[in-house]
């Protein structure tokens, strides 16, 4: 124990970005007690580069417990369900971003419906550019050239879309029902599909082929987001589960102890105590995912 985390400085994504990317930041910490970290679900793609050593994770709590190991510097993935394993080796640095799924064709030329929530190689999408940037982020000496080497990154990425044929871009309608079912997790899917002007099934196909779910698992990730940042906050400020349960939008405090099990794998408590074992990943104080113009 005793670990001690840095602060690096902010992160800007350029305008030019931002209908792709809603967040990136810098992480780095020494010292750390080595263990395991759960990478939870959430309506936000991840996108990570690791700095000084591959990041070795697992798809999911059982593969992990079989011996799987992915080990990769670029780490990237579709909107998953279920915990990713991710390895503490006690030094931790990188940056990690969080990208718009409506926004995937446009920067990776491939819909998020397209990327694997199991084992694969981001070269398998990313070719060269993988290795490239890995390159120029080793060479970075601070973190304002480690920043200009992932946004030159993601500029050449979607330089390359640009220059190809070009991916269909998300409707209208189905952004507008993202922003809806993200922000409003609790309103019934009928009346979304039909503020949208789509029947709930014609919504849920275009929904699930731009990224890979449906308008009810979508809401069902945008809430559990919600609930363990909240979750997080309330157990510093002593708040009671049930409190934060009706707060972020469900029904009661066994409702949310469901949700924890299915897409953490632990209940909230468990999961508030092994995330301070493991000296907490830096993503439980990022904060909320913006909504993206995509």
């Amino acid at each position: 124990m005793g670990g001690v985390w840095g602060h690096p400085p902010a992160a800007r994504v350029p305008a030019s970005l931002r209908p792709y990317v809603d967040a990136m930041f810098g992480y780095s910490a020494d010292g750390l007690t080595p263990g395991v970290h759960r990478g939870l679900p959430s309506h936000g793609l991840t996108l990570v580069l690791s700095l000084e050593q591959p990041l070795r994770t697992a798809p999911s709590e059982e593969d992990w417990a079989r011996g799987v190991r992915d080990a990769q510097w670029v780490s990237l993935g579709g909107l998953h369900t279920r915990a990713a394993m991710v390895e503490n080796p006690g030094r931790w640095l990188g940056v990690q971003l969080t990208l718009h799924p409506l926004g995937a064709r446009g920067l990776l030329g491939a819909p998020a419906a397209a990327l694997p929530v199991g084992s694969w190689d981001a070269r398998d999408l990313l070719g060269a550019e993988v290795d490239r940037v890995v390159e120029e982020l080793h060479a970075a000496t601070d973190w304002a050239d480690r920043y200009a080497a992932v946004l030159a990154f993601l500029g050449r990425r979607r330089r390359a879309v640009a220059r190809g044929a070009q991916p269909p871009v998300p409707r209208p309608e189905v952004r507008h029902a993202w922003r809806l079912l993200t922000r409003e997790p609790a309103r019934p899917v009928q009346a979304v599909a039909a503020e949208v002007g789509y029947s709930r099934r014609r919504l849920g196909q275009l929904l699930a082929a731009e990224v890979g779910h449906g308008p009810k698992t979508v809401q069902r990730l945008a809430r559990f987001d919600a609930a363990r940042r909240a979750v997080a906050r309330a157990s510093s400020a002593g708040d009671p589960l049930a409190q934060v349960a009706a707060r972020v939008g469900y029904y009661d405090q066994s409702h949310l102890v469901r949700d924890f099990h299915e897409f953490a794998g632990l209940g909230p408590t468990a999961w508030l105590a092994a995330e301070r074992g493991a000296q907490e990943f830096p993503n439980l104080q990022v904060g909320q995912q913006g909504d993206g113009a995509a």
